[in-house]
């Protein structure tokens, strides 16, 4: 078992002085874990004045893939935010048609579909896509929040750039055309229910995906979808907490945030030199808010609080 001192403080009825650390809360970073995440692109190319075509895979899976990467989270119970500043990456899923600059061939890229109008054949592949998530704070209900809060950004200064190269081949020769279009913009996420939880030693973020993004693909206007889940993990003694301390009628009373299903213990001692006892054994706390009160003396005491990890 690994605790962490969120606090550590001396009490004396004497002097009735209360010394509270500073802790600077900075956003924790979570690790995507690729094994459980998975986003899939869906959408259609409208060609005006013939119709709307959807993605077709180029072959089984080419449409769907994994990412890597970090996402930045403040964490302040009764809320969560997402200041920017996370990069997540879309995981190349294969060699699909087009070569980079919209060429004849292949190459390795994160996406690979195709759109078949009639008499026509056209081959795309989303390559380097890199993406940030914002989002201002929403409320964190028993360890649940609102992932429509969240707005998915395309990096544009990725090196090498984010890129939609495309290639179409028509019955007409003056309908072939190819080329490369840069993927820009951002994705407001629909609503559903994301959720942070804390187990086992790790914070866990779970996102549901479903935002919609709209670019250019030659002359023609392009809907694209991402669906999926992102499953991302951070360590729980990652995440700073500030304890609050208050005194009334004899009593002190100590507070801070927390997430359901953390367990949390309280320690004393009556002098620096003696070791820590319990004060108060491990206790799961169902709320965003935790506070443990109890009777103070006029003897000098020291308190902590610990997190079971």
């Amino acid at each position: 078992m690994k605790a962490n001192d969120f606090l550590r403080f001396g009490l004396t009825a004497v002097i009735g002085i209360f010394a509270t650390p500073h802790v600077v809360a900075a956003p924790v970073a979570f690790t995507i874990d690729p094994a459980r995440t998975t986003v899939t692109l869906s959408g259609y190319v409208s060609i005006p004045g013939v119709g709307n075509y959807a993605f077709q895979p180029q072959a089984g899976g080419s449409l769907s893939t994994t990412c890597t990467g970090t996402i930045l989270a403040d964490i302040s119970p009764p809320s969560i935010s997402f200041p920017g500043g996370s990069l997540v990456s879309t995981a190349n899923n294969g060699n699909w048609q087009p070569a980079p600059g919209g060429v004849t061939g292949s190459a390795t890229a994160d996406f690979g579909g195709k759109i078949t109008p009639p008499l026509t054949t056209g081959y795309f592949a989303a390559r380097n896509i890199l993406l940030d998530i914002t989002g201002s704070p929403v409320a964190l209900t028993n360890g649940s929040f609102d992932a429509g809060r969240l707005v998915i950004n395309y990096l544009t200064n990725s090196i090498p750039p984010a890129t939609l190269d495309y290639r179409v081949t028509s019955f007409i020769a003056a309908n072939n055309t190819n080329g490369t279009s840069q993927v820009s913009g951002f994705a407001t996420n629909t609503t559903a229910l994301a959720r942070l939880t804390n187990g086992a030693g790790l914070l866990t973020l779970v996102i549901p995906v479903n935002a919609t993004n709209y670019e250019m693909l030659g002359s023609d206007p392009v809907i694209i979808v991402q669906t999926g889940t992102v499953v991302a993990t951070a360590p729980a003694s990652a995440w700073p907490l500030l304890v609050s301390i208050t005194s009334q009628a004899g009593q002190i009373s100590l507070t801070w945030p927390s997430l359901p299903g953390q367990k949390f213990a309280v320690q004393n001692k009556t002098s620096l030199a003696s070791g820590w006892l319990p004060a108060a054994g491990f206790f799961t706390t169902n709320a965003t808010t935790t506070t443990w009160t109890t009777s103070i003396s006029n003897a000098a005491s020291y308190f902590r609080v610990v997190a079971s990890y």
